[in-house]
Order: C-alpha cells, then structure tokens, then sequence
C-alpha cells in the first residue's frame, strides 16, 4: 500500500473509533446502572472494569462491522491504481436453464441434511454448458467491484466473519450469475479474517452447505482476501500495522477514559 492510502485507512479506522469510544463514555452510567439492577449478585462480586469490557465489545463487534470493511477494502483497491465501487449493482443475461439451474442447486445444497462438498468449477462448467435461445435479465449486487488496469473484473461479496445461510445463499446466487454472464471474470466470498485464526482452518459450519470454505477458488479469508484486493502479498501485513497504529491511541482512550483504570 502506498502511503496515500494508509492514511486514508488510518484516519477512516481512527474515526470510527472515536465514534465507538464517545458513544460508550456517554452512555456508561446508565450502562452501569443497568446491570447493577438485572445482575444484582454478580455486580457485586466482579469488578466493574469486567462488565464495562464486555459492554464494549459488543459494541465494537456490532459497529466495527462488515460495512468498514467494506470501505478499507475500497480504499485498498484503490490505491492499486484499480478502479473501485462499493455496492456494485449490474444487471447480466442468462438463459432461462442456466437461471433454473443455479436457483436448484442453492435450493438442493441449502436443504441437503448430507450432501458432497461443494465443488465450485464443476458448478459452474455445468451451469456454463446449459443453452437455449429464451434469456433473461437479471440483478447482481455486490460489496466491492475492482476493474483492474488490465481490464480484469473481480466482483466481492464480503460477509462477516460468520454468515448465515441466507447471506451465503444470495452472495452464490450472484457470484453464479456474473460468473456465467462473464466468464472471463473473477467472483470471491471475501471474509475479512478467520475467526479460528490465520493459519488455521475455517469450522463456521453454515457456509460449508455452499462452499468448501476451505479450499474453493472462490472463498478468500483473511490474507487472501485482502491480498487479493490489493493485488500484493504485502497488504495484509502492511493493513495490520496501520491498525496497531491506530490502536496506539484506542487502547489508550479506552484503559484510561472508558476503563477508568
């Protein structure tokens, strides 16, 4: 990343932050007050400190969420010297079996008590060799689209860390869409990291009906996703850091302001 876009990442993450922390120091006395009265007992026996950290992160996980992402990710492509919109509407023409086909598939694995694994390129092979003269239009809507110097299209669905069905549902039924419209294309689930850790494997068990989470071309998770976005095997790190940068300054506010410690 060049230095144009970790300042913009910077100051977009520092924001959001503040935005966090200035809301929970306002509303911490009545937070506190709350659970002196619900939790009687156990406000008594664990330190404030203990219930002020749990009201806040799930404050954070709520507001810290799929839609930053989002936005970091736009500024990331960016940055690359790509072209980037956020909420990319495009509307593709199938033909009515290819349409039937992907709509029974979603349905057939999103049903199925036990089923094969999901095999992405087969799908889409079997999709792709379906023909009649009857077309239709239809929408896709994705979270991220990048059109790179090149050329080159890749469209993103990005989905929280763990999704329910129905969000994966329709970010396949898009991905399937574009994917067949435009095979010259590239169509990912983006996850902005594992929440089983980088290095690990992905257990959220509920994509898995819909992908192999693990080893299909079309999921990327943590470093592959965002090296992907910004085209470089660096980004990644490089977005870690402006987020240990940033968290200089959080951590700070949040021991001494919100914390009281």
């Amino acid at each position: 990343m060049n230095e144009e876009t970790k300042r913009r990442i910077r100051q977009r993450v520092h924001d959001k932050m503040e935005s966090i922390i200035t809301r929970r120091i306002q509303e911490l006395p009545a937070d506190m007050q709350n659970i002196y009265e619900t939790n009687p007992f156990g406000s008594r026996l664990v330190p404030n400190e203990i219930w002020k950290g749990s009201k806040f992160e799930r404050s954070f996980v709520t507001s810290f969420g799929q839609g930053v992402y989002e936005q970091i990710a736009y500024d990331i492509a960016i940055g690359s010297g790509a072209f980037a919109e956020n909420q990319h509407v495009e509307r593709v023409s199938l033909n009515t079996w290819q349409d039937e086909s992907i709509s029974a598939l979603l349905a057939t694995q999103r049903s199925a008590a036990d089923q094969e694994t999901p095999d992405w390129r087969r799908e889409l092979d079997t999709i792709a060799a379906l023909n009649n003269p009857r077309h239709i239009e239809l929408e896709t809507r994705f979270d991220l689209y990048i059109r790179r110097n090149n050329g080159s299209e890749e469209y993103y669905s990005i989905k929280t860390v763990k999704p329910n069905l129905d969000q994966v549902e329709i970010a396949k039924r898009d991905m399937l869409r574009i994917s067949t419209a435009k095979p010259n294309c590239r169509a990912y689930l983006g996850l902005p990291y594992n929440p089983d850790g980088e290095r690990n494997l992905y257990t959220w068990t509920i994509p898995k009906k819909l992908f192999d989470m693990n080893n299909s071309p079309a999921v990327l998770i943590g470093a592959s996703f965002w090296n992907a976005v910004g085209a470089s095997d660096t980004t990644f790190n490089e977005l870690l850091e402006v987020f240990r940068e940033v968290g200089v300054e959080s951590r700070e506010r949040i021991t001494n302001d919100f914390l009281g410690i």
